[in-house]
């Protein structure tokens, strides 16, 4: 029975650990997760920002008010009805016009050559089934001097038993990957949400 209690707590703790990763922790921290991209990714009003993997867009409509009416936000997501709701949420916030959707491909992003400054992808690489691909198309699209942010998770000290959780890329096969697409390792550090790092890269 006391075994059983055990096994119990455990899970319990477990199930806690993965919904504050992935509910609680973000919706949190937002604020700090846009200061601190945009002191990695060196981000200035004006600058040329794309989104890999957008999501709902909150984050591509945040870049957009920092990087201003001369800069640009290109906004990659593969779900449709996602794809509507940054396109309504840009408008509602005045942003349309500095904020492009572009549909995302399962092997390419499909962002313009040299279109971007800066490159963010947030909770996305561990979905990518061909990260070589991917990794080149994200070359290809940023300009010499450009920087690319990883945002992933790697459970670590108390959320490492999250580590049978599949949706995680520990940071070494990040860099690895990365750096054979051509990219330069910049630094490694934490990230803002429990649990999260950030891999920071340039192209030379």
């Amino acid at each position: 029975m006391n075994r059983r209690k055990a096994i119990g707590a455990a899970v319990a703790v477990v199930v806690v650990g993965v919904t504050a990763v992935a509910v609680v922790g973000p919706r949190e921290s937002e604020p700090d997760e846009i200061d601190q991209l945009q002191q990695v990714l060196r981000l200035a009003p004006g600058s040329t920002v794309a989104d890999v993997g957008a999501g709902d867009g909150w984050l591509s409509v945040e870049v957009a008010r920092r990087v201003g009416p001369d800069g640009h936000v290109f906004a990659t997501e593969l779900n449709p009805a996602r794809r509507d709701t940054i396109r309504e949420t840009a408008a509602a916030a005045g942003l349309d016009r500095q904020l492009t959707v572009v549909e995302a491909g399962v092997r390419e992003s499909n962002l313009p050559p040299a279109c971007c400054d800066a490159i963010f992808m947030r909770r996305v690489y561990h979905h990518l089934g061909d990260p070589a691909r991917i990794n080149a198309s994200l070359f290809d699209a940023t300009r010499p001097g450009g920087r690319v942010a990883i945002i992933e998770v790697e459970p670590t000290g108390l959320f490492s038993p999250l580590k049978i959780w599949p949706h995680w890329t520990d940071d070494e096969r990040v860099v690895a990957e990365m750096t054979a697409a051509g990219f330069r390792h910049v630094s490694t550090e934490p990230w803002p949400n429990a649990g999260h790092y950030v891999a920071l890269f340039e192209k030379r």
